[in-house]
């Protein structure tokens, strides 16, 4: 079910018949109910409303939607509708749909009460990171630094919102749980009763994310509960009787437990959707922490829409924020960082540079091109990253072609991953070249992907191949190669791939990514053939003054407007 825009809410013959029912069927226990929500200051008493609803007509009702409709479009179209009471209204009606749905569906299937969220161990999560195989001298020491560093800006801070924004494989994602973990504990009076909510933008580094949580706090010893939902996801119920079944699948989709790691669909939508499916979530997030992972992956669209509704969600709903990423994005400008200065961490750090070949090269001419370059990287592990599923999978026919055909292909390992290929299989595989990374050293691996890699995904490639893309996209693949610096500098190749088999002749990236910020990439690297990894900090820092120069917020604000305006059918 859907909610409606206000002026098509109400038909005077059906509130005329609705009025009939109630009043003949109402409950006396009803007028004593009443409604609180702390973070808002809000209380609701159902008696206060008695008298006028025993006097009201269908067309008193009418009138008044009609008035309040005109009214919220007014405001909603002002400058600045965001500084306005719009915002704690629209809180407060998904509040009530999300309370009332929770409720209803509960009801139906039987489920217990929401349970109170427990408490994680900071100690514990530290611990165990610390516990992990050491990576480069280099390296290591950097993690230990950002360790020590995220733990002192805690303990002096009572900010609502703050910023960890460094390099990949530094191990943010157990970083992230510590913060998370110490920011309950810190204000449990406040954030005790809700869980914590990790989200990320691909399935593939939820399974990652969810595997390490569970492997932190072991159910059967912490007796911490995570789960991971996503459209795909799956109850997990101990027998096959259908109510519990339905229990099961109620507690997931309703967000019932410690940990949720989630993707950034299903937390926006609870308060960007007009469908109750996803708003019925929104009562879990008023005192959460949320932990926002990659998320230099936001669409730009909506960037100012999400980060005005999460300034009002710290504001009026008492959450805190963790936003975490390897390219600082410039919606993050304004926020504390965790880590002092993050120039060291960047500028001291060779494990990769981009080699770019900027000029346009016919893809049907790369790939007559692969086979050598292939045959000269025998016993390495390479990682080709191409921008559509199409490009993917004629890079996929192209080497497979070769190792079918060329007998000096017959020991290359190939693998493709693609939005083509459905996520569990995706994932199975995954899993798959990663153990063959880590226990063959002289194996010869090729991996073909779309940028389903790009984000998190922990691979450790010898060298990469990338389809010209944005800074951000860029740096995520530099991500997936020599990640933990134990091995000399790596290759990270971009071209700028021409679909030739059309009569446009458009590059690839053009078909799916936003020409400001294939614009801005090209006008940073203009004149370079080549960054190495010391100066990827500086580039970002330049990337992100060209988007603050090219990006209109005017989407985003048409999404602000619709929503504070009641008008669901335009979200």
């Amino acid at each position: 079910a859907r909610l409606c825009n206000i002026d098509e809410s109400v038909e005077e013959a059906s509130i005329e018949h609705q009025i009939a029912v109630a009043r003949g069927n109402i409950d006396e226990r009803v007028w004593d109910f009443v409604m609180r929500c702390e973070p808002l200051d809000l209380t609701l008493r159902f008696s206060d409303y008695r008298k006028q609803f025993e006097e009201i007509t269908a067309q008193h009702i009418t009138e008044a939607f009609q008035k309040f409709g005109l009214l919220l479009r007014q405001k909603a179209d002002e400058a600045h509708p965001s500084e306005i009471w719009l915002v704690d209204l629209y809180f407060a009606l998904l509040l009530v749909v999300s309370t009332l749905t929770e409720a209803d569906v509960a009801c139906v299937v039987g489920a217990p009460e929401p349970k109170q969220a427990a408490l994680f161990d900071p100690e514990r999560i530290r611990q165990y990171a610390f516990a992990q195989p050491q990576a480069s001298p280099l390296f290591q020491k950097l993690r230990e630094r950002a360790w020590q560093e995220i733990q002192e800006a805690l303990e002096g801070s009572d900010d609502s919102a703050f910023r960890l924004t460094l390099p990949t494989g530094l191990g943010k994602t157990l970083m992230g749980l510590y913060l998370s973990a110490a920011v309950q504990c810190k204000h449990e009076d406040v954030q005790r009763s809700q869980p914590a909510i990790y989200a990320l933008p691909y399935l593939s580094i939820i399974e990652q994310a969810t595997d390490v949580a569970r492997r932190v706090f072991p159910r059967d010893e912490t007796g911490v509960s995570v789960i991971q939902h996503h459209g795909l996801s799956f109850p997990e119920s101990k027998n096959d009787e259908g109510a519990n079944f339905e229990k099961a699948r109620f507690a997931l989709e309703d967000w019932d437990a410690d940990l949720v790691v989630t993707t950034f669909d299903q937390l926006f939508y609870s308060f960007l959707s007009p469908d109750r499916g996803f708003i019925r979530r929104f009562f879990r997030l008023p005192g959460a922490v949320l932990l926002l992972d990659e998320v230099q992956t936001i669409p730009a669209r909506l960037i100012p829409a999400v980060g005005t509704f999460s300034q009002k969600l710290r504001e009026k709903l008492g959450i805190r924020i963790l936003y975490m990423t390897a390219t600082h994005p410039p919606f993050l400008r304004g926020l504390p960082g965790l880590v002092r200065d993050e120039k060291p961490y960047f500028e001291s750090l060779a494990r990769t540079r981009l080699c770019l070949a900027l000029k346009p090269i016919p893809f049907s001419t790369y790939l007559s091109q692969l086979g050598d370059w292939l045959l000269q990287r025998q016993g390495k592990k390479v990682l080709l990253v191409a921008n559509t599923i199409r490009s993917a999978r004629d890079l996929f026919a192209r080497t497979n072609r070769l190792k079918e055909e060329d007998a000096g292909f017959r020991e290359l390992r190939l693998f493709h991953l693609s939005g083509s290929v459905v996520p569990v299989e995706r994932l199975r595989r995954i899993k798959e070249i990663r153990a063959l990374i880590e226990n063959n050293t002289e194996a010869w691996v090729c991996v073909i992907s779309t940028q389903c890699v790009e984000a998190g995904v922990d691979l450790d490639m010898d060298e990469a191949v990338r389809d010209f893309a944005p800074w951000d996209s860029l740096l995520q693949i530099c991500g997936r190669a020599n990640r933990f610096g134990k091995r000399s500098c790596a290759d990270v190749w971009v071209y700028r791939w021409v679909d030739d088999t059309t009569e446009n002749q458009r590059e690839f990236h053009s078909y799916i990514y936003d020409p400001i910020f294939a614009d801005a990439t090209l006008k940073v690297l203009q004149g370079r053939t080549e960054v190495p990894e010391s100066d990827y900090l500086a580039v970002q820092q330049e990337y992100v003054r060209e988007l603050e120069e090219r990006l209109s917020p005017e989407a985003s604000k048409e999404i602000l407007r619709a929503a504070l305006a009641w008008r669901f059918d335009d979200l």
